[in-house]
């Protein structure tokens, strides 16, 4: 392995002074030494901003910007910016990494001659872990296999369970004023990649946070709002670069805004968009392209009120205690 290769590791940090120097201690502490670390701190008011500076004072691969709070999306853009590595990883500054991850996660993409590398990941609890792995053994993709897979995995499109080469996201950032942002960034560098490969290894510590789960009902509904811009923008974008996967990302979508419609967290603004976004496709391509059963409930949706249609809305399920999960 070629050990003169940079990786650059960017860190969104935002009010996270408890778990900030677990997280860096996994990274500073990686066996691949040749790392790139950049601390956005994103207008922190506890003492987030000043660990950040103790570390780019104990470690010269440490560097640090504090800016004005703009979100996580901003402060992963400012750190794009600076990466100056031949490599890409990010990390949620509440997470931390297993010793070896960059180690192994850059020994994969040199033997492979891949461009991404994705890997499994822990979920971390109070009282438990639970390991999450997609698939069972090393599998290698081409890219057109690896999008279709966005359509059935959602570990695809996070980014903190991956290695990037950089040069798949020349010029591409993150879009900003969401609740979800990887979903709308890492497709656009893997329409870029040739090969991505899956390991099952665990690189990755996932922390469950109770302020990610327990959510008010403005976030819950901005969430489906989300999911659904970075749907259609996904849809679009991939089609029209790879028309061959046009068909499944069609039946995938529309699959998906049958299963929005009922959310419980669904309110007229996303049933109407729901409704917008099936009509624009209904349109172009009919009710029937995937069956009489399908179109039938598409045309229920087109055709029903937004009113009875809300009213017909799954229960909320009951959250999760917060006894299992950190602050």
């Amino acid at each position: 392995m070629d050990h003169n290769k940079i990786i650059s590791v960017i860190v969104p940090v935002y009010n996270v002074e408890k778990y900030l120097p677990e997280c860096m201690d996994s990274i500073i502490g990686q066996t691949y030494r040749d790392l790139e670390i950049l601390l956005i701190d994103d207008g922190s008011t506890d003492n987030s901003g000043r660990i950040c500076d103790e570390y780019a004072g104990k470690d010269n691969r440490v560097k640090v910007i504090h800016q004005s709070n703009g979100g996580a999306a901003s402060a992963r853009n400012a750190g794009l910016k600076l990466a100056a590595g031949e490599y890409l990883a990010l990390v949620d500054s509440d997470d931390y990494l297993e010793r070896d991850a960059y180690e192994y996660m850059l020994g994969i993409l040199e033997k492979y001659h891949a461009d991404v590398v994705q890997c499994g990941f822990r979920n971390i609890y109070k009282d438990h872990a639970e390991d999450k792995s997609g698939m069972n053994e090393l599998t290698e993709f081409h890219v057109k296999a690896y999008l279709e897979r966005y359509t059935v995995d959602w570990t695809c499109g996070l980014a903190w369970d991956k290695l990037f080469r950089r040069k798949i996201f020349k010029d591409i950032f993150y879009e900003t004023g969401h609740r979800i942002d990887d979903e709308f960034f890492t497709y656009q560098g893997v329409m870029n990649a040739g090969k991505i490969v899956y390991s099952p290894k665990i690189t990755y510590n996932y922390r469950q946070r109770a302020s990610s789960v327990m959510q008010d009902f403005a976030a819950k509904e901005k969430m489906l709002l989300d999911r659904l811009d970075y749907t259609e923008k996904r849809r679009k974008n991939v089609s029209e670069k790879y028309p061959e996967l046009k068909r499944i990302f069609d039946y995938s979508m529309l699959d998906s805004l049958l299963v929005w419609s009922r959310d419980s967290a669904a309110t007229e603004k996303v049933m109407t968009e729901i409704r917008r976004q099936t009509g624009d496709y209904v349109a172009k391509n009919g009710y029937w392209k995937y069956g009489i059963s399908f179109g039938w409930e598409i045309w229920k949706l087109l055709h029903t009120s937004p009113q009875k249609l809300l009213q017909k809305k799954q229960p909320a399920a009951e959250e999760s205690s917060k006894e299992n999960y950190f602050e």
